[in-house]
């Protein structure tokens, strides 16, 4: 779980901020969850980006099959 957490720079790149302080304004601008560390650096779960993304982490519903049972001889 600790590997899913985002890197600063990670986090950087992908809002374009330069600064904890405008990192933490575009997540919250977005709603994306976060936790501040120690240095003030917020964290950030991969599933949490993905959510706020609109990346489904549920499986596809199978669609109903009828079988013609009748036609096997």
């Amino acid at each position: 779980m600790i590997e899913d957490i985002l890197s600063e720079e990670t986090l950087c790149h992908i809002a374009g901020a330069r600064t904890k302080t405008t990192l933490r304004a575009w997540l919250d601008e977005n709603r994306i969850p976060y936790i501040n560390a120690r240095s003030g650096w917020p964290r950030v779960h991969r599933k949490a980006l993905e959510k706020a993304m609109g990346v489904s982490t549920q499986a596809p519903v199978a669609k109903k099959v009828d079988f013609n049972f009748d036609a096997i001889k």
